[in-house]
């Protein structure tokens, strides 16, 4: 193989390993992802897939997350693998906001790369079957859409059979080379298809007549046979060029050694231009009526082009096809044109004059300019079409959900009942029944009150209000603690109030809602008629103005009128980062004492039937010392249901532009979200097995913070960052989460899941493992941004190439390279013995 070959296979190569992204690439699309509330990639999706969800499934990268993500993708297309490479960037890609702000984020490569892993892994999370319910179909065609039809009507009870003239399934799938569709993938996506119910593929199996399977037992019958026939030029000589369907089918059996004319402008064309070029063509030349700019490739297809030395030759007409001893010496051209402001259009394509050309280079021809369904079509009713042999040339995500709605029709006919009105062949909205979002119960209790997930909404911004509560219940959440409110007492709350540390972490300078108490009351009221079957909790709290016996009557007295509006638990704000008590601390939970007094104020007259949580705040020197004062006065009413909220935002300072002159001002905001999240840990930790009820509040930004506060004890967890960042409908994927790890982990019930980690949930300082690793660098990740030569002991220099080499006896496995290499190029390793004996630390 001469050098330039070597070249031209190894661009193929790499076009087929960049079908995936290495984790550092797919965490990074990730965090691009904005969790649209629009999902406008969904929309544009044809089989309506959101890869906004599917992301913010896979977004904390465990095992089970990548897993449910593939489930998700595969619930609304059963090709999902196939899709994820060969998906063009018109449709998902194009709707995404980033887009118009930076570059979309790479949802097909992200799509593909999903379901990989989760293969990798194990497999994508199960599909339920459905009951038979006593119909069969037959499917003409294994391609896209005769595979999803087939996918969609077994999870509908039916059996299918699936007649496919080829000796193997896939349709024109199989056409397409494999650098751009890994053939396992294709595979596996198969296997996936017939693993949803009774489907079977009978391959060598042409049907001629589709009536004819009417009379062996089937209730109906689906075409979807696609475009096979190919498109002719309608020149002489035509006969000695190849049909770009056939070379595709079997390069290997042309032998192409001089200049190749590829005639076409569309994928078939690049991919025959590509595989011509990588199989020994000396040159190979894309001809086209369109423009570059108007041919129908995606970037990722022109650049492979251009990088792979392919000519392109835009509007340009072949004319005439010339041989010479019965083989094809050459063509002949002329050049076209479109009216101004015309888009392309065949009907409207113009020959120029004077610009015709005979080419007698050009040693062999490929012809892809399309093809054509070859059926005559059925009049009987049961007898159903779909895909291309109806819909003309389309993708494959749209061949998909023409087979999606096709089956539809098809079991609608079979019911006897009217199909659903579908606006459009080639979308689709269908989802596969058998997909199973919580695989594992999440119900459970607060005092006895049954709820479906432990999971509510904190007293906050997203639950200031009946609006605001109706939207998340609709939503699913379970219940919600409605924000702080007081009786008579003057509130302020500051313009511009919320603040962003970053992306995850928010702060907040108000303290309360400014809603009175009676509203409140009276949402809570209507809340509970409208939904008695979610939590609805109130949160108030009272003034600690010194005057015992004032102070009393009033927290009393707003509890009472919390009570009488049927409210099924009360929680006390006991720890506003604001303060505003006056008289001792900044925050009333910080003084044991004063703690324990207002406590017993509230359950000494307080209803039994109504539940009390007591909000704390983490910003304290021994939290224990404050829940064990609570926990006397809980031992007085053992009758009475109560408990406390940890841990709360936590008090910080953070500085603005202000008023103030010569300097920003600063301004006490409780800080919430991702940054406060290490901090409740440790605060719920230290009073986990002090025998106390806890609801765990303050950090959780994704399903996993959450179990953390479950497994450490806290048998409900509130939310309220998380929903002003990804709004009510991140419910769905905490629940998803949730569920799916507890059945990766083998934990049945959210009773078994709840303190997991106690009785010792901290490993100790002097209990971790003293063993040295040495980081250690895959050049082929490595990027050579030498950052990780920052080192802090000197242990990190560079290679020629400038990749990272690790000194062992300098390197003390900190692990701190590892955690900032962006592109995941460094890993921790084990030692060799050489390398441990080479480390010195005295």
């Amino acid at each position: 193989m001469g050098r330039g070959q070597k070249t031209k296979m190894k661009k193929i190569s790499q076009a087929k390993k960049s079908l995936y992204l290495t984790d550092a690439q797919l965490k990074n699309e990730f965090a691009k992802c904005e969790f649209c509330e629009e999902k406008p990639c969904k929309d544009k999706c044809p089989a309506d897939c959101s890869a906004a969800d599917f992301i913010m499934a896979a977004r904390v990268f465990g095992p089970s997350d990548l897993k449910r993500s593939a489930a998700q993708i595969m619930k609304n297309n059963p090709l999902g693998g196939v899709c994820g490479m060969v998906c063009p960037d018109r449709f998902c890609m194009a709707a995404c906001v980033h887009k118009k702000f930076d570059s979309a984020v790479n949802i097909p490569a992200v799509q593909a790369t999903i379901v990989k892993k989760a293969r990798d892994l194990g497999g994508i999370a199960e599909f339920a079957k459905a009951r038979a319910n006593g119909k069969k179909v037959a499917i003409v065609g294994s391609g896209p859409a005769g595979l999803s039809a087939a996918a969609v009507l077994a999870q509908l009870g039916c059996r299918v059979d699936i007649y496919e003239k080829e000796k193997i399934a896939g349709g024109t799938c199989n056409l397409i080379p494999e650098f751009r569709l890994d053939r396992e993938t294709l595979a596996a996506d198969l296997k996936f298809a017939v693993s949803l119910g009774r489907v079977s593929i009978k391959l060598g199996s042409k049907v001629r007549n589709p009536e004819m399977l009417l009379k062996q037992g089937y209730d109906a019958v689906l075409v979807a046979a696609g475009l096979m026939e190919p498109i002719r030029l309608g020149l002489k000589n035509e006969e000695r060029t190849i049909a770009g369907l056939d070379y595709l089918k079997n390069p290997k059996k042309y032998k192409l050694p001089g200049r190749v004319a590829v005639i076409g402008g569309g994928a078939v064309a690049a991919d025959c231009a590509m595989l011509a070029k990588a199989n020994g063509a000396a040159a190979v030349e894309l001809i086209s009526l369109e423009s570059i700019g108007e041919m129908p490739l995606t970037a990722k297809e022109m650049n492979e082009l251009l990088e792979n030395g392919i000519e392109v030759s835009g509007r340009t007409k072949v004319t005439a096809i010339v041989k010479r001893n019965g083989r094809i010496s050459g063509l002949e051209t002329t050049k076209v044109a479109l009216p101004p402001g015309k888009k392309f259009n065949l009907n409207d394509i113009k020959e120029v004059p004077g610009t015709g050309q005979t080419r007698k280079d050009i040693a062999a021809i490929i012809v892809a300019i399309g093809a054509r369904a070859n059926l005559n079509k059925s009049l009987n009713p049961a007898v159903f079409y779909a895909g291309d042999c109806v819909n003309g040339p389309s993708t494959v995500v749209e061949a998909i959900a023409a087979g999606k709605n096709a089956a539809l029709e098809i079991d609608a006919w079979l019911r006897h009942t009217k199909p659903s009105a579908i606006a459009s062949k080639v979308k689709s909205f269908v989802e596969l029944r058998g997909y199973v979002a919580a695989p594992v119960s999440l119900a459970s209790d607060f005092f006895g009150r049954k709820i479906s997930t432990p999971f509510l909404l904190s007293a906050a911004p997203p639950s200031d209000g009946f609006e605001q509560m109706k939207k998340a219940y609709e939503a699913g959440w379970s219940g919600g603690i409605m924000k702080t409110a007081f009786d008579n007492v003057p509130i302020h709350i500051p313009g511009e109030y919320m603040h962003a540390f970053n992306d995850l972490t928010y702060g907040n300078c108000d303290n309360v809602s400014g809603h009175s108490l009676d509203r409140v009351c009276r949402e809570i009221d209507q809340l509970v008629k409208l939904f008695p079957d979610r939590l609805t909790m109130a949160s108030t709290g009272g003034p600690v103005s010194g005057s015992d016996e004032k102070d009393r009557l009033a927290w009393q007295s707003n509890t009472r009128k919390l009570e009488n509006t049927g409210v099924m638990g009360i929680e006390y704000s006991l720890s506003c980062p604001q303060g505003g008590d006056g008289t001792e601390g900044d925050i009333v939970s910080q003084n044991a004492a004063l703690t324990a007094k207002i406590v017993d104020w509230i359950l000494v007259s307080g209803s039994p039937y109504v539940p009390k949580l007591f909000k704390l705040t983490a910003a304290v020197t021994s939290i224990a010392a404050i829940v064990n004062a609570i926990k006397k006065v809980l031992a007085k009413y053992p009758a009475k249901n109560a408990g406390i909220t940890l841990a709360n935002t936590f008090p910080t300072l953070c500085f603005r532009p202000g008023a103030k002159w010569g300097w920003e001002e600063g301004v006490v905001v409780g800080m919430s979200g991702d940054g406060v999240t290490p901090i409740s840990n440790l605060t719920l930790a230290s009073v986990a097995n002090l025998g106390v009820t806890v609801s765990g509040n303050g950090g959780p930004m994704d399903y996993r913070a959450a179990t953390h506060f479950l497994a450490l004890g806290a048998r409900t967890v509130q939310f309220c960052t998380i929903v002003m960042k990804h709004g009510y409908g991140v419910f769905g994927d905490l629940v998803n989460g949730t569920s799916s790890l507890m059945k990766e982990r083998g934990i049945g019930s959210m009773d078994e899941l709840i303190g997991i980690a106690l009785p010792n949930p901290i490993t100790g300082f002097m209990e971790l493992a003293a063993e040295k690793k040495i980081s250690g660098c895959e050049a082929e990740l490595c990027l050579s941004c030498g950052n990780c030569g920052r080192c802090p002991y000197q242990a990190i220099t560079m290679d020629d190439e400038r990749h990272p080499l690790t000194d062992p006896a300098r390197c003390i496995g900190c692990s701190i390279c590892v955690q900032k290499c962006f592109s995941g190029a460094l890993s921790m390793r084990v030692r060799t013995p050489e390398e441990k004996a080479a480390l010195k630390e005295d």
